[in-house]
């Protein structure tokens, strides 16, 4: 039987067949490219809000740090009335509230002239009053003699007993899921004797 040119059917070449829609690999390459960058972003982004917390925290700690520099800074170095006789709070300045003198943001004071600082927790502002919001953070207040000649010297003398004496407040955060506080900054400055 013969059959007419135009009856036969002959198997599309290969050349000429054309494909519907994506291959399986075109698919899962596409997949892994945009997968790809939607998982830069997302990174970037987190990279941005954990500089931006950091940021933000510094700032907030060197504002609590102003804060005590403020407080402190018109107070005279002894009390009025007793002097140096007394280092440390008086008997009767049991609370930040009532320190009238810069030594006695020394805290406790050893018998050798010695503070050993102040824990101010929750923090204060320049006014002693209480900051509300400022949960895990903590201002630490230490007051130290230093030498006129070496002032950023870490070795540290009885208050008192030189013509130069170093404020430092240290300014420190605790997050609800952190560990241990971080330091978050350091203000020191210099008052004469």
């Amino acid at each position: 039987m013969h059959h007419p040119p135009s009856a036969i059917r002959h198997p599309p070449s290969s050349r000429h067949r054309r494909a519907a829609g994506f291959t399986l690999i075109e698919a899962a390459l596409t997949t892994v490219i945009v997968g790809t960058g939607v998982l830069a972003i997302v990174a970037a982004q987190q990279a941005y809000h954990q500089k931006n917390d950091w940021a933000q925290h510094t700032g907030t700690a060197m504002l609590l740090a102003n804060e005590i520099r403020e407080l402190t800074l018109p107070l005279p170095l002894h009390d009025p009335l007793s002097h140096a006789s007394t280092l440390g709070p008086e008997l009767n300045e049991p609370d930040i509230e009532d320190y009238d003198d810069l030594d006695d943001f020394a805290g406790i004071v050893n018998p050798s002239g010695m503070g050993a600082g102040l824990t101010i927790n929750p923090p204060v502002n320049a006014l002693r009053q209480v900051i509300p919001n400022m949960e895990g953070w903590t201002q630490f207040v230490m007051v130290e003699g230093v030498l006129p000649s070496n002032l950023a010297s870490s070795t540290t003398f009885a208050i008192g007993s030189t013509d130069m004496v170093r404020v430092t407040v240290t300014v420190s955060y605790q997050g609800p899921n952190d560990e241990s506080p971080m330091t978050l900054t350091q203000l020191s400055w210099v008052v004469p004797k």
